[in-house]
Formats: C-alpha cells, structure tokens, sequence
C-alpha cells in the first residue's frame, strides 16, 4: 500500500522519469508495474508538423490491470518554446495516434525549461452525447491530468494514489475514478458554501448590519424577511470571496508579488504571506485586502509598485476590468474575524456542519487545493480547481435559482448544444453563399464538413481530396471565410446567470479558430483572438447583478488564461449588462424607444427633428462604448454614455408628447371623456418620467436602472445602425 505523505512528497519534487516509476508508480500498482526504456513504434512517431510541438516520445514502462487492461506510460518533451495550453489542437491530434482498440495510455508532459511544474495525463477513449444518448466516439481522446512538480501542492493527486493502491482490485474505472474531477468539484463547492456561510452569519449577526448595512429586523420579522433584508450582506460577502478566489488564479500565474515587471517570479502563495505579514489580525480585511483591492490592482502606478507590511517593495499589476472598482459598503471600515480567514489551531481540519466554529479558516481552505489557470475543455481536464469550477460555484450560489427555474448546466449539455447552434449558424452561411471550393458540393457533404471540424476540431478527411481536386488557394479561401464568419458571429445569453453558454460558445469559437490557424499555417495568439471574440461577439442580460458580476469575472479569467503578461482587462459594463430582458422600463414606465419614423403620420410631421437628435445620440453612444471596452480611465466616459441615454430617453417621451399626448384636462362631459382624461394622466406620467431622468441626469451618483436591446446593444440590434442585418 502507498503512503499518502511519501507520496505527496515523490510528486513535488522536479521530474525524475526514474523516481517517479519508483516512488510513485511501483507503490500504487505494485507488480502490475514495470519500469523499462523503449523507442515509440514507427506508427506514432510524431511527423513533421507534429515535431513543432513534440521534441520527443519515449516508452518508460508498462501497467497491467487486474481486469486486463494494459496500459503504456510514456513520457512527452515538448519543444523548448511551446506551452501546452496553446498547442491543445496539435496535442490531442497526436494524443489519439498513441490508443489502439482497448488501450489507454499515461502519458508525462514534460517541458525542458521548467522541471518544476510537470503533467500526468491519464488518455482514454472518449464517449459522446448524441440525440440518440451517449455512444463511444470512434476518434476523440480524453485527456484527465495532475499537474505536478514542486510549486504544486500534490494533495489531491497523493489522496487519489493512495485511495487506489488500497482497492481490491484496481481496473480501469477505478484509475479513471483515481483521475475524476467530478469528486474534486463537489468537495470543494461543498466547503465553500460553508465558508460563504460563515462570513454572512458573522456580519448578520454584528453591529455592522446596522451601522455599515444599514439594515434593521423587527423582533417579529419571519425568517424570510431576515433573508430577504440581509441580501446586501450577502451579495458583498460573494463579491469578496470571489475577488479573493481571483487572486488565487492571478497569484497561480506568477503576476502577485514579482520582484520586477516582467512577472517572472511572483508569489504562488501571495495572499497568505500578506495576512501573515500584516500581523494575522481583524484589520486584514479593512487595512490591507482594500488597499490591495482598490488602490493597487484597480489603479495605475508608476513601476507597479506595492509596498508589503514589513516595508518590502513589490510589484503588484494594475488589473482594470472592474471587478476590483469600488461598490456598495467598499469604503467601510470593516473589520473581519481572522480566524475566518486563517485558523491556526485548526490547519487541517475540513469544515463541516459539525465542526461549524473551530474548522480551517478560508485561505487555509484554498490553500488545500491546487488551482490551474488552464480552462478545461469537454475533452481535456485538469485535476485541480479551475475558472469553470467557479463559475458552478457562483451559479449555485445565485439568489433563489431554483424558485426562478435557474439551473447549473452540466458542462457536457453546454459543449453539445455549443457545437450544435455553430454547427447550424457556420453550414447555413456556407449553403447561403457557396464558399469558394464548394460549389459543386451537396448540402449534406457541406454540413458533413462543417460538423467535423466543429465537432473533432480537425478538418474533414475529405479535405484532403479537396486539396488535390481543387487548388490549394481555394482550399484556403474556404478556411479563411470560415474564420471571417467566426469573427462576425454574435451570441447573447438574454439570461446569462453565471455565463456558462457565451463562455462554451467562447471556448468552442477559439478551438475552432485554432484549427483553422494550424491549416493556414499562420502564427497563432490565443490571448489575442479570445479577447476579440468577446468584444465582438458576446453579449449577455440577467436581472440580478450578482449573475452579472460572476459572468463578467468568468470572462476576465479566461483572459488571464492565456495572457503571458498581466496587462489591463477589458471593461464589460456594456457587453454583459443588468436589465430586464423581457421589457424595457424605467420606473415602471414602459418606453418603446422608435428608431424609424414611417412617412406620413403624425409622428413624421413632428418627429423628424427627434429622430435625428436621436440617431446622432446613438452614434455617440456606440463610439463611447467600443471605446471604454479598452479604457484604463473610465469614470467620465461611463458617465458621458449614460448622460447620452438619459437623453435618448427624455427625447422619446417629448416625441411621445408631442405626437400622442394631451396638454389641457379634458373639462367637457362627452362620451370620449373617459378616454381623453386617461390620456392626459398619461402625458402627465410621461412629463413626471422626464423630470425623474433630469434630476437623475444632474444627480450622476444615483443608479440609472434601464435596459433597452436596441439601445444597450446598439451595433448589433439597432435598424439605424445595422442596415437589416440586425440580430444575434
């Protein structure tokens, strides 16, 4: 049997192909295991394109289960210049060459440059989710890895192994359970959710409800009403942990703590060090994470400097974006337990409803897991907590989900019913306008294409009878209108909840334009392309700004994923907004904004000069908003683009006036008094609707609540602005 403490010890230190059979390998699966040295087979040697990823593949041993399964081990060296998560497509293509019919392969990524963060990818056989329910693909390759080395933390990876070397018999299943990041989701969503508890009881239970929260409960108040009034505290108490669980992922990357700006040297254990040097105390909270949150990351400085609480200057990066701008209650001092935070007596023990009061502390709790910056994909899956794992957090954690019909979407729907809609929106433009090369093909043949590189990221085996019967330029002409359709797809989620479809369809959309990069044979920049996928493509609308704050941080990690350096994040205030997306209201007035005035009404008669105010609004508009996509300075843009709105609005009820209303009361006693003085208390309505929006115009610290598609989405929506081709 394996030790868990001999084996979490052998997986942190560097690679050693040799130790790592010994240490780890012989103890888990004991005679089942020889260690050995043998070139691959001439069959899944890597080829030419495949060399510029792959340096080398070797055979290091074998495994023989006890319910028949071989499985060979070999060991991957990329090339000196490639990182993994960038190569994914060239990775999986060569992944699949290594499993023949009933085999599955461990496979151990090694990079040549950094022995100190290595992979153990379980490969498998794939299965796939169909209309017609779950069969086994015929070509896909899973990949289930541990990230391990000594800036890791192993432990998960040590409780598996040793779990396994325990089992009657180990198969095929129990390896793959041994690789299952299902059992990591849950165990750390469950102690999350506690967590989160602990810090709302705290400050609904201290002085702070009233005196910061400002919220008062009767003595006879129901347990409903407690809910309903503490939901400030709630929503702050989200908005802080998950900034901190940010830092986690940011910290993951090197960025937090680097002795200069190249960021090559940060602190994987930043955020601890900071509360342990900051004395461990109650004012961790109000003293240093603010000052960290919203003077450091928030703000620019010269040479990023951030001075640490033993006087050590450091380098911290301005992050932007808005997830660490100044909300509601920012700016109290609120001091917060540190045993909530950090609990020293107790290092060890998971939380519990049972041991609710005297359990590890929340970084105690993150420090316990190993986090990943990679995003996984349906087919690759990293055994650690990643920006996906969040995102089910936040969702379940949304206000009232179920009693609203909101559910988690297991990842599987989402990646299906992804592929599915770009599948349909990709193969109706190519029938629509016969792309180069395709002309004398069959719609069915035109589909059979596009599914095949949507869904096995590949081109179509015939492809490459198309090369040689067509020329290579018109092969390549498909590829790049393919990817021009890419770039002007756009999505919008009209319920967004924690963004779990746009980011799918974002995933997808960047894997599919990865292909076609590798078929064209141009340079490929992840970063790059996904940051233009999101500001061009994605749209998103929920009710609940709680929905809203977890989407918009879904998409700055996905980022952050790719970026080598830290650099400015994009602002998303006006690509995944708060609204009503049934109705568009302010007040409780309904206001059909018109964009068009028809020739011949009464409308055209006194509108035209609103319609044109309106229109060089909407101009105005537009252009401000693609431009704070990127702004670093945003306070008097965003108030620009929302003084703009105000007036779009008081224009619409003064056209409404003018073209609809009535002015004098009705004083006569005819039949069509009724009908009359209804429409004079409505252009009274319309008149008091302006003179809220003035005062609201002047007073630029009240909230402007108002949600209109044409309007908040004008570029892709707006018939003055889109020509007829409106629509996501």
């Amino acid at each position: 049997m394996a030790n868990r403490t001999q084996l979490q010890t052998a997986l942190q230190k560097p690679y050693d192909r040799i130790l790592f059979g010994k240490e780890v390998l012989s103890p888990v699966f004991g005679s089942g295991f020889t260690l050995s040295a043998s070139a691959v087979p001439a069959s899944v040697q890597p080829n030419k394109s495949e060399q510029a990823v792959i340096q080398s593949v070797f055979i290091y041993g074998n495994i023989y289960l006890e319910d028949g399964t071989e499985i060979t081990c070999y060991e991957i060296t990329l090339q000196p210049t490639v990182r993994i998560e960038h190569s994914k497509v060239a990775i999986q293509r060569y992944v699949r060459k290594l499993l023949t019919a009933g085999q599955i392969a461990l496979v151990n990524f090694i990079a040549p440059q950094n022995k100190k963060v290595w992979r153990l990818t379980l490969v498998a056989k794939d299965s796939e989710l169909t209309e017609q329910g779950i069969k086994e693909k015929t070509t896909h390759a899973k990949r289930y890895t541990y990230l391990l080395g000594p800036s890791e933390t192993c432990k998960t990876a040590a409780e598996r192994f040793e779990t396994l070397s325990t089992e009657k018999q180990i198969t095929f299943q129990a390896l793959v359970n041994a690789f299952s990041v299902e059992k990591l989701s849950k165990a750390f969503f469950d102690e999350y959710t506690l967590h989160y508890q602990k810090f709302c009881d705290y400050l609904q239970e201290s002085n702070f409800r009233k005196s910061v929260f400002k919220i008062s409960i009767p003595a006879n108040a129901t347990k409903e009403d407690k809910d309903k009034a503490c939901k400030p505290i709630r929503d702050f108490v989200k908005k802080l942990l998950g900034r901190i669980v940010f830092l986690y992922f940011v910290q993951k990357k090197g960025w937090l703590g680097a002795s200069n700006t190249n960021y090559q040297d940060g602190l994987n254990d930043f955020i601890k060090k900071l509360f342990t040097q900051s004395g461990g105390n109650d004012t961790f909270y109000p003293n240093w994470l603010t000052v960290l949150f919203f003077e450091t990351l928030n703000k620019e400085r010269s040479n990023d400097d951030f001075k640490m609480p033993d006087g050590k200057k450091i380098k911290v990066p301005f992050l932007n974006g808005g997830l660490f701008d100044k909300e509601d209650f920012d700016d109290a001092t609120l001091p917060i337990p540190s045993n909530l935070f950090h609990n020293p007596d107790f290092e060890d023990a998971i939380l519990t409803e049972k041991n609710w009061s005297n359990a590890r502390g929340f970084l105690d709790f993150l420090d316990a897991f190993n986090f990943t910056v990679h995003e996984d994909s349906p087919d690759d899956h990293t055994v650690a907590v990643d920006p996906e794992m969040l995102g089910h957090i936040f969702e379940n954690l949304l206000e009232d989900n179920k009693d609203k019909g909101a559910f988690y979407t297991p990842k599987e729907i989402v990646h299906y019913m992804c592929q599915e809609s770009l599948t349909e929106y990709l193969a109706t433009h190519c029938l629509k306008h016969r792309l180069n090369g395709f002309e004398d093909y069959t719609e069915e043949q035109i589909k059979s294409f596009v599914a095949h590189l949507v869904k096995h990221k590949e081109g179509h085996p015939d492809i490459a009878m198309l090369k040689s019967a067509q020329t290579l330029n018109q092969t390549n002409q498909w590829f790049r209108q393919l990817d021009t359709l890419l770039d002007t797809v756009k999505i919008c989620d009209p319920a967004i909840g924690s963004g779990a479809f746009p980011m799918g369809l974002l995933q997808e959309i960047h894997a599919i334009k990865e292909v076609l990069a590798c078929e064209l044979q141009q340079p490929w920049k992840p970063a790059e392309v996904k940051e233009n996928i999101i500001q061009n493509s994605v749209y998103g609308v929920d009710i609940e700004k709680g929905a809203v704050d977890i989407a918009r941080l879904r998409f700055w990690l996905s980022l952050v994923v790719d970026e080598e350096k830290p650099r400015a994040l994009p602002n998303l205030d006006y690509k995944i907004v708060v609204g009503d997306s049934l109705v568009s209201k302010f007040e409780g007035e309904i206001i059909e904004i018109d964009w068009e005035i028809k020739e011949g009404t009464q409308a055209n008669m006194f509108g035209n000069d609103n319609v044109l105010k309106r229109q060089s609004l909407l101009k105005q508009i537009t252009e401000k908003q693609q431009e704070y996509f990127h702004a670093t300075h945003k306070q008097q843009l965003a108030a620009d683009i929302r003084s703009l709105k105000i007036d779009i609005l008081i224009n619409q009820l003064e056209l409404m006036i003018n073209t609809k209303g009535l002015e004098q009361k009705p004083t006569d006693t005819g039949k069509n008094t009724a009908a009359r003085m209804e429409l004079w208390l409505q252009t009274q309505g319309w008149k008091n609707t302006i003179a809220q929006l003035q005062k609201l115009k002047q007073n630029k610290d009240e909230p402007f609540n108002h949600f209109d598609w044409k309007l908040d989405f004008p570029e892709v929506l707006n018939p003055y602005l889109v020509n007829g081709n409106a629509g996501f």
